[in-house]
C-alpha cells in the first residue's frame, strides 16, 4: 500500500486553492533570488498587500539582480477554488526599482486597472499585448514573466504575465513593429525589466534605435487590430473615431497596408476593415475597405491624430475624428 501512501501524503501536502500554489511558487521563486539561501519557506518575508475590491496586489521586495519590489496580482485566477479548471489562468506582475521599506502605491493601482479592464471587457491580457497606461505617460507591454512563468497546480495552469512600462517613444517603437520583439530588446538591456516612470528610454541608445528603425522598416508591424475608445459608422461611409483610434489607422497605413497586410478597428460589435483587395461593404455595424496602396498613402497625406473632419478619395468614406469624451 506504499503507492497509496505515497498518494495520501501529496493530496494531504499539495496546495488545496489555487491561491495556495500561487503563494508558494512566489516564495519559492523570489527566495531564490535573496540573500538568505535558506530553503526554509516559512522565513521568507510577508508580502506587502494592496487590496482593492476582489483583487489583492502584493508586493515582494527581490535582492536580485537589482533590488526592487515584484508585484503581483493575487485574484485574477481562481485562487480561492480547489476545482480544476480548463485552458491558462493569468495573474499579472510588475517589477519596479526598491522605493524604502515601503513599496509605492501606484504600481498596484496600474495592475488593478488592467485587471479591472480584463473583468470588464473578458479579454484575457497575453503576451504581446499592450496596454495604455493610468496616470503615467507611456504604457505597458506584456511578456511571460522571466522568473515566475508557468505554474501547472492541480486547479490549473498558471502562467504570471509580467507588465513592462516602456516610455511613450518606445510604445510608438513597439506598435510600429512588433511588441514581443520589442520586448525583447528592452529586457536584454533593462534586468528583468525592472522600471518605472523615471527610466529613460532605449531608444537614446543609437545602436538600439538603428536596430528597432531597420527592422520596422524591413518587416512592418505585427499589429492587426486595435480596440478604439470611439467608433461608429453607418452605410453611407461615415466612420467616427477617437484620436487615438486615428493615430492606430495612421500608423497601420505605414506599417500594415504598405506591406500588404490587413487591419481592423473594433468596439464592441462594430468594426471597420482594411483589407487588400477587399469588396467595399457598409452597413450600421461595420465598414470593410480595399487596403490599397493609395488609401495607404492618401491616409498618412491626409489624416492627423486631431479633431476634424477627413474625406478621402480612394475610398469612399468619411473620418470623423473626435475628442475623447
Amino acid at each position: 500500500m506504499s503507492w497509496f501512501r505515497e498518494f495520501a501524503e501529496r493530496m494531504f501536502h499539495a496546495p488545496r486553492l489555487g491561491g495556495d500554489a500561487i503563494s508558494a511558487h512566489i516564495a519559492a521563486r523570489t527566495q531564490d533570488f535573496s540573500s538568505d539561501l535558506s530553503s526554509d519557506l516559512s522565513t521568507a518575508p510577508e508580502p506587502f498587500t494592496f487590496a482593492f475590491d476582489e483583487l489583492e496586489v502584493r508586493a515582494y521586495l527581490v535582492e536580485a539582480p537589482v533590488p526592487h519590489y515584484l508585484y503581483v496580482t493575487f485574484g485574477l485566477s481562481r485562487v480561492r477554488s480547489s476545482v480544476p479548471v480548463a485552458g491558462t489562468q493569468t495573474e499579472l506582475t510588475m517589477r519596479v526599482p526598491h522605493s524604502g521599506p515601503v513599496p509605492f502605491a501606484w504600481p498596484a493601482e496600474q495592475l488593478a486597472t488592467m485587471v479591472a479592464s480584463v473583468w470588464r471587457s473578458g479579454n484575457d491580457i497575453a503576451p504581446g499585448h499592450h496596454f495604455t497606461a493610468r496616470n503615467l505617460p507611456g504604457g505597458f507591454l506584456f511578456i511571460t514573466d522571466p522568473v515566475l512563468g508557468h505554474i501547472d497546480p492541480p486547479t490549473g495552469i498558471v502562467r504570471f504575465t509580467q507588465a513592462l512600462w516602456v516610455t511613450p517613444d518606445e510604445l510608438e517603437a513597439a506598435l510600429c513593429w512588433d511588441v514581443a520583439a520589442f520586448a525583447q530588446v528592452l529586457t536584454e538591456h533593462v534586468p528583468l525589466g525592472v522600471g518605472d516612470g523615471e527610466r529613460g528610454s532605449v531608444l537614446g541608445v543609437a545602436s538600439i534605435r538603428k536596430l528597432v528603425e531597420a527592422a520596422t522598416l524591413r518587416e512592418g508591424s505585427s499589429l492587426g487590430a486595435v480596440e478604439a475608445k470611439i467608433l461608429d459608422v453607418d452605410a453611407t461611409g461615415r466612420i467616427d473615431l477617437d484620436v487615438n483610434a486615428a493615430k492606430a489607422l495612421i500608423r497601420a497605413a505605414r506599417y500594415r497596408l504598405r506591406f500588404g497586410r490587413r487591419f481592423a478597428l473594433v468596439r464592441n460589435n462594430v468594426w471597420v476593415l482594411l483589407a487588400p483587395g477587399a469588396i467595399f461593404e457598409a452597413d450600421e455595424t461595420h465598414i470593410q475597405l480595399d487596403g490599397s496602396r493609395d488609401l495607404a498613402n492618401e491616409i498618412i497625406a491626409t489624416v492627423d491624430p486631431l479633431p476634424g473632419t477627413y474625406r478621402l478619395s480612394a475610398a469612399p468614406v468619411t473620418l470623423h475624428v473626435v475628442g475623447d469624451f
